[in-house]
């Protein structure tokens, strides 16, 4: 079994939009990714590439001047697999910042899960995004 993280490119962009299908729904979606596979705004993808397909990919921007997970996904037969929480060591390892943010909607008990098994804390919330389903911020602080 092979693994390997790397940073996204366009050629990516049909297998990240196979792994989340919302992603190529509407048109402002994947303008989206294709600004992060390009890098626009200092954004960046990182996919895991298992066995030569990708199994999920994280974006990852800025937010108020530190490192921000955006939006992660698997692939949905590699879920539950450590496919996500290889790409968040990943990217944690190489944050070169104190902290680290991410958000998820309330819920996405999934990911909730996983942030609190990853020592995540709460860190606020954001009404009206979703409408009757709050944004909820968390926050890590890296440790060296």
């Amino acid at each position: 079994m092979s693994v390997e993280i790397r940073i996204g490119t366009a050629a990516d962009l049909a297998a990240i939009i196979a792994i989340d299908p919302a992603m190529g729904v509407a048109e402002r979606r994947h303008d989206y990714l294709s600004k992060a596979l390009a890098g626009f705004g200092g954004s960046a993808v990182k996919v895991l590439v298992l066995d030569g397909q990708i199994a999920g990919f994280a974006i990852m921007s800025e937010f108020f001047g530190h490192p921000f997970l955006e939006r992660i996904a698997t692939a949905e037969n590699r879920r539950r697999a450590g496919v996500a929480s290889a790409l968040m060591t990943h990217i944690e390892m190489g944050i070169d910042d104190d902290r680290m943010f991410v958000s998820t909607n309330e819920s996405n008990d999934v990911m909730r899960t996983l942030l609190a098994a990853r020592n995540y804390k709460v860190s606020g919330v954001v009404e009206n995004l979703d409408p009757g389903d709050p944004e909820l911020f968390f926050v890590i602080f890296k440790t060296d």
